[in-house]
């Protein structure tokens, strides 16, 4: 097998994801494109900004195609990534002119990690309602698949007994249509966070004028509890 045909398989899947995974891939359709066109045009330089926007707005959709790409690993480094970015986001709204990140005069970087965990901290203080939601989440990729881990094998390794024994050591993760929905469904409600919390900052902070897509939100809210309500009815079906 080729990288040019992993590619290819790659792109056959993000085609075919409508079809698999119905509602939970639409809605995190719609999230994405949501978060990604959330700005309509700044009223101010906001520098800072911008370029952890950049991010927030690159790895939320990063994530979603991994998880249909079948590639679960990569999708939460992703999400992990665009909560940094959006803590960052938010914290540099309030502090645009801040060294936390760059000091010009002295031509350097802040160190990163002290400077992300500045922002959650100040998060946490500014919106707390959302700070526990990103911090949670944070925690649990922490736990489950930042780090390598003998457990994320069981997504592309096994062996199999029959005809005979074989090591199989999969590029593409093994089918799991359920798992798949799940990280569809939260990475959407990442999403539909993120731009709760970049709007509610807008509220004090200004910066930008949102689009008109901003109107969605509350829809795409209540769609992605519709999908939850979906994998929760899977489960335990109701008696005949």
């Amino acid at each position: 097998m080729s990288l040019e045909d992993f590619s290819a398989q790659e792109h056959e899947k993000l085609l075919e994801a409508e079809g698999k995974y119905g509602i939970a891939w639409i809605n995190a359709y719609d999230a994405t494109l949501l978060l990604s066109n959330l700005v309509e045009i700044p009223v101010v330089t906001c520098d800072l900004f911008f370029r952890f926007f950049s991010q927030v707005k690159k790895y939320h959709t990063l994530s979603i195609v991994s998880s249909v790409r079948l590639h679960r690993v990569q999708a939460k480094l992703d999400l992990r990534y665009f909560l940094e970015s959006t803590a960052n986001v938010v914290f540099s709204m309030a502090h645009p002119d801040t060294t936390n990140y760059l000091d010009i005069e002295n031509q350097q970087f802040g160190d990163p990690k002290r400077a992300t965990s500045k922002a959650y901290k100040w998060l946490e203080a500014q919106f707390p309602g959302h700070s526990n939601f990103m911090r949670d989440l944070k925690a649990s990729i922490n736990e489950e698949t930042a780090h390598a881990h003998i457990a994320n094998s069981g997504n592309n390794f096994e062996v199999t007994d029959e005809p005979d024994t074989q090591i199989v050591t999969s590029f593409f993760d093994f089918e799991d249509d359920e798992q798949v929905t799940v990280d569809l469904w939260l990475a959407a409600k990442a999403g539909l966070e993120a731009v709760d919390l970049i709007l509610a900052a807008r509220q004090t902070y200004g910066l930008f004028l949102p689009s008109r897509d901003s109107d969605r939100l509350s829809q795409l809210k209540a769609d992605n509890d519709a999908v939850l309500d979906a994998l929760r009815a899977a489960r335990n079906p109701a008696p005949t």
